[in-house]
């Protein structure tokens, strides 16, 4: 049988606590057992229309499958991930991954700054308002005990409605403030969670940085994307990648335009070196940064905790399963 779930049923399961853990585990097992199988994924286009497909095979996890998305910036992207079991074959579920996709970069982004902010972090600069800055802030909220929030996003009325929304759901004080400078002074936690654009302008200046801060970004996944500058790179004692950097830097518009000013630059690791205790802060001073674009790994637990989850609650719709095997 097959479970099919869709964006509503997503949304209902969303537990951040539970997904950040199950993240943590998933890609920590993966990181030290036999390790997941990542192919480079598949680009194509057709004019404005993005149609990617990401494979991944999960030794550690049991399962196999894909995400696949297609559409455009203007008219939108439709997302869905497909979950097997190796043993057997049987398709476990289908996903609508749309508030997915902005789960796992945000429980990714929480499982990082688990290892990477400072213990006694309290504070968050926000710049975004949108779904991936909700999600982000609540995973920050799940790994650490945050009191205060200041956010900054080019729309007034939407920064001011995030802030009353969000401090109603957390129980904390939001902050709405007028420039991204002022989001992020003095801070513990910089999440930067944005779009700028085809061509806009970075959100977030290196100059910005003081000393103890954890950084997570997790914009700029397309070439014509930016979110963060060339120095907010070079500053930080340890950079994290969520993934190998030769993908990162094939598709984030910021590594590419880092990579173009200082020619064989590299990361300190990948978020697998953390989970692994390769990698780690090792004083309260350094500035920390970690710098996402998502991976077929990331979904793929992410919808396996979600099919456990609904399975116990009954939650989703069953279905005979969508893939017969064929005898040879």
């Amino acid at each position: 049988m097959t479970l099919i779930l869709s964006d509503k049923d997503v949304r209902g399961l969303a537990d951040m606590p539970t997904l950040v853990d199950a993240l943590e585990h998933g890609l920590r097992e993966e990181a030290t057992g036999p390790g997941a199988i990542l192919p480079e994924r598949m680009n194509l286009a057709l004019g404005l229309t993005l149609f990617r497909v990401m494979p991944a095979i999960l030794p550690a996890s049991g399962v196999l499958g894909l995400k696949f998305f297609y559409g455009t910036l203007s008219e939108g992207v439709r997302y869905s991930v497909m979950v097997s079991a190796i043993d057997g074959g049987e398709v476990l579920a289908v996903v609508d991954a749309a508030y997915l996709t902005a789960l796992r970069t945000g429980a990714t982004s929480g499982v990082a700054t688990r290892y990477l902010a400072s213990p006694d972090a309290r504070t968050v600069g926000l710049i975004g308002s949108g779904m991936e800055a909700e999600t982000n802030l609540a995973a920050v909220c799940a790994v650490r005990p945050i009191e205060t929030v200041r956010v900054y996003s080019r729309n007034p009325a939407r920064r001011s409605d995030f802030a009353r929304r969000m401090s109603a759901r957390f129980g904390i004080a939001i902050e709405p403030v007028d420039t991204p400078e002022q989001a992020v002074a003095g801070t513990d936690v910089v999440v930067v969670a944005t779009n700028t654009g085809r061509g806009g302008d970075v959100a977030f200046r290196g100059e910005w940085l003081t000393a103890g801060q954890h950084v997570v970004s997790i914009g700029s996944t397309a070439t014509f994307l930016r979110e963060i500058d060339e120095n907010t790179f070079l500053r930080p004692e340890v950079v994290v990648f969520d993934a190998a950097p030769a993908q990162v830097g094939a598709e984030s518009g910021d590594v590419v335009a880092l990579i173009a000013e200082h020619p064989g630059w590299e990361p300190h690791g990948i978020l697998d070196d953390v989970l692994a205790g390769r990698l780690a802060r090792t004083d309260p001073g350094q500035i920390t940064l970690f710098k996402s674009v998502g991976t077929a790994a990331q979904d793929l637990i992410g919808a396996l905790a979600l099919y456990r989850s609904a399975s116990a609650r009954g939650v989703g719709l069953v279905v005979p399963e969508l893939a017969e095997p064929k005898a040879f």
